[in-house]
């Protein structure tokens, strides 16, 4: 599957978790285009680096940076909750099958198999809290409109 084509299906899966979330539907669009944000730069991570175990921490690391900014910059832009749309937006991050395959595992009797599946299931959701804090910790003026069209001014 190409990129284009993953990129609009992660912002069609982020528009239906935001429906599940109650998101109003004048919504709906900007929180698929966060999760797609995301996506698209997790692709772009993983491809060059053959998808492999460090290539995804990072990729998920650089993913949910760029869902938390962007969510924070729409939260400014359209004035809503910032968490309006990194919840929804973060969704096709989250390691769902690495927590799948550990479960799977451990009811197969297989506790090696279940302790790796579920180290790195800790580990990339770690990484998605991190890049979350990294972001949410930045002043609020960093993402205003205002300030960015001051100093287009000045």
């Amino acid at each position: 599957m190409n990129i284009i084509s993953q990129v609009i299906l992660s912002a069609i899966a982020t528009m239906g978790f935001s429906v599940i979330f109650n998101v109003p539907k004048k919504e709906l669009l900007f929180c698929g285009l966060t999760g797609a944000a995301g996506w698209m730069v997790y692709i772009i991570i993983t491809n060059p680096l053959n998808d492999t175990s460090n290539a995804a921490v990072a990729a998920t690391f650089f993913a949910a940076i760029t869902v938390t900014a962007f969510a924070r910059f729409l939260s400014t832009l359209r004035k809503m909750p910032s968490s309006l749309y990194i919840i929804p937006g973060i969704i096709p991050l989250v390691p769902g099958i690495r927590l799948y395959s550990t479960m799977f595992y451990m009811i197969t009797g297989d506790n090696t198999g279940a302790l790796s599946e579920g180290i790195e299931a800790l580990k990339l959701a770690g990484v998605i809290a991190i890049g979350l804090l990294v972001v949410l910790s930045l002043p609020r003026q960093l993402f205003a409109l205002k300030l960015i069209t001051k100093r287009k001014e000045a």
